[in-house]
C-alpha cells in the first residue's frame, strides 16, 4: 500500500500511522508536483526580480553569516556546494524509535507539498524515497539546540543525492518536523495506552470488589467536563453487566473512587496533545517561508519566521508525562490495597503456599512510580543559549528532550499497569471470581503470561512480568 499526497490536507494522523507504523510508502501525486513546480517558478521570478533583497540562506549566508550578502554568482555556488547535509553530531546509547524517524520524514514533506519550501518537485520525491530505504539513526541525546537542525542533520544526511539550486539546501534542514513527529507519536500511543489503563483499572475494581456507584451513569448529568464524562463512559463500558453480588458494603479507598476525575485529566491532556499534533502536521514551518502568490501579489513573498520552533510540543508532552505519573500512583495504591485488604487473602498468597504471595508486586510499584514522577518534570526553555556562538541562535528547542522523558514515562506506566493487572488476576483467582464479561479476554492474556502464583519456587516472575508489559506495548499500544 502507498499513501498518495496531494496537498496539506492529506497530512493526517491516520496517513502518518500508515507510513510510520504500518511501513507504507509515499507517492507525490502529479497534481502536487505541478503545484510545487509552479511555486518554484514564481519563487525564481521573485528571486530574479531583485537578487539583492534579503532572503535568508539564499541571498545571504546562514547562521552567523546571515548579515553577509551574496552576489548572484555566490548564491548559485552556495546552493550547489551545500547539496549534501553533513551527518549529525549528537550521540548516546539510545535512539529515536524507527517509527518516529519515519514520522519526521513524512512531516518534512508538509512544507514541500504545496510549494512553500520553494523547491523543485524532485526534492520532495527524494524525501519520499527515503521511506523506501533503511531508516536513519537519530540519537535521543544531544538534540537540544536552536531549531531542529541537530536531529534533522541525522535524517537529511541520508537524503538521496542530487543537484540543488537556490533555496533548496536550506529547506531540507529548517522547520519543525521533528517536534511534529514526537507530538504525533505521543498522540497515537497515548490513545491506546489510556485504553489499556481503563481496562486494567476496571479489572482492579472487580478484583477489589469495589462498589460501582462512583462510576454510575447518574453522575453523567452532573459533570460539566466532557473529559470526565468520557472517563465514566469508558469505565462503564468495561464494567458492563458487572455483578453487584459480593461487593463491599462500604466505599472503597480514595484511589478507586477518584478514577473518573484522574482519568479525565489524562483525557484532557490527550486531547491537547492530539490537537497539537494534528495542527503541527499540516502547518507550514519553514524559515524563510515562501508565501504563495495570491491576487495582485503574483510572485509571492519570502518571510523569515520562527516556524522552526514549535512552542506547543514540549508543554503538551509534559502534560501527558504528568498524567502518566498520576496513573502510576493510582496503580501503586491499588496494588498495595489488593495485597493488604481485610476481605482478600493476605499478600494474595495461595492457601498452603508461601506467606508472601505476590507482595513483591507492591514493592516493585514504588520504583516505577518514582521514575515516572522524575520523568514528569517540566521542560523549560534552556537558560543557556542554543548555539549561541552563531549569534542568532540564542534559544533552543526542547521537544526531543521532553519526548526522551516521555519514553521513560510511558514505560513506567506500562510497568505499573502490568503489576496491577497481575495483582488483580491473582485476587480474582484466589477468590474464585470472574470479572465483567468484556474483561475476560484481558484476564486470559494476563494469565497466559503470568499464571496465578501458588508458589514462587522455580519461577522468574520478573521475566513473566516483562513479557506481559511487552505484550501490552506491542499488541495494545501499537496494535501490532
Amino acid at each position: 500500500m502507498t499513501v498518495t499526497l496531494n496537498n496539506r490536507q492529506d497530512f493526517t494522523l491516520e496517513n502518518l500511522k500508515r507510513v510510520a507504523i504500518d511501513g507504507e510508502s509515499v507517492n507525490i501525486s502529479q497534481s502536487a508536483k505541478k503545484s510545487i513546480n509552479q511555486a518554484r517558478k514564481s519563487f525564481m521570478a521573485y528571486l530574479n526580480s531583485d537578487r539583492s533583497r534579503f532572503i535568508y540562506g539564499t541571498t545571504s549566508g546562514a547562521g552567523q553569516h546571515a548579515s553577509k550578502r551574496l552576489t548572484p554568482k555566490q548564491q548559485k555556488e552556495m546552493a550547489q556546494r551545500r547539496n549534501l547535509v553533513p551527518p549529525g553530531g549528537g550521540f548516546g546509547p539510545d535512539n529515536l524509535p524507527e517509527r518516529v524517524v519515519r514520522m519526521i520524514i513524512f512531516a518534512r514533506l508538509t512544507n514541500y507539498i504545496e510549494g512553500n519550501a520553494k523547491t523543485r518537485s524532485i526534492e520532495a520525491e527524494r524525501i519520499a524515497q527515503m521511506l523506501d530505504n533503511p531508516t536513519p539513526t537519530v540519537p535521543l541525546s544531544g538534540q537540544v539546540g536552536a531549531g531542529e537542525i541537530l536531529p534533522l542533520a541525522h535524517v537529511m544526511s541520508h537524503m538521496p543525492r542530487g543537484d540543488t539550486e537556490e533555496a533548496e539546501p536550506m529547506a531540507r534542514i529548517n522547520g519543525s518536523p521533528v517536534s511534529t513527529a514526537v507530538l504525533c507519536d505521543v498522540a497515537l500511543a497515548t490513545k491506546n495506552r489510556l485504553a489499556l489503563a481503563y481496562q486494567i483499572f476496571a479489572l482492579s475494581i472487580e478484583a477489589y470488589q469495589a462498589q460501582l456507584a462512583p462510576y454510575s451513569a447518574s453522575l453523567l448529568r452532573y459533570s460539566q467536563s466532557r473529559h470526565e464524562k468520557q472517563a465514566i463512559r469508558s469505565l462503564r463500558y468495561w464494567l458492563n453487566k458487572a455483578s453487584n453480588t459480593g461487593r463491599l458494603p462500604y466505599q472503597a479507598p480514595v484511589s478507586w473512587r477518584i478514577l473518573p476525575p484522574v482519568l479525565a485529566a489524562a483525557e484532557e491532556a490527550f486531547s491537547t496533545v492530539r490537537e497539537s499534533a494534528e495542527i503541527s502536521l499540516q502547518a507550514v514551518t519553514d524559515n524563510p517561508v515562501y508565501i504563495l502568490p495570491k491576487g495582485s501579489d503574483r510572485l509571492g513573498r519570502v518571510i523569515s519566521t520562527g516556524g522552526y520552533h514549535n512552542a506547543q510540543a514540549a508543554p503538551a508532552i509534559d502534560d501527558i508525562n504528568a498524567r502518566y505519573a498520576d496513573l502510576c500512583t493510582l496503580a501503586d495504591r491499588h496494588t498495595m490495597k489488593l495485597h493488604s485488604a481485610d476481605h482478600l487473602p493476605p499478600n494474595l498468597a495461595a492457601p498452603g503456599g508461601e506467606s508472601y504471595g505476590t507482595a513483591m508486586f507492591s514493592f516493585l510499584q514504588i520504583g516505577y512510580g518514582e521514575e515516572a514522577r522524575l520523568a514528569a518534570r517540566r521542560s523549560f526553555l534552556p537558560s543557556s543559549e542554543g548555539g549561541g556562538i552563531a549569534g542568532q541562535n540564542d534559544v533552543a528547542s526542547v521537544s526531543v528532550f521532553a519526548y526522551q522523558k516521555h519514553l521513560r514515562s510511558a514505560f513506567c506506566l506500562e510497568a505499573s499497569l502490568t503489576l496491577l493487572a497481575a495483582s488483580a488476576s491473582q485476587a480474582l483467582w484466589l477468590t474464585n471470581r470472574k470479572p465483567a464479561h468484556r474483561l475476560t479476554p484481558l484476564l486470559e492474556q494476563i494469565r497466559n503470561l503470568v499464571p496465578p502464583v501458588t508458589k514462587r519456587t522455580g519461577r522468574n516472575l520478573g521475566n513473566e512480568l516483562e513479557s506481559l508489559q511487552q505484550h501490552f506495548e506491542k499488541n495494545i499500544v501499537f496494535n501490532r
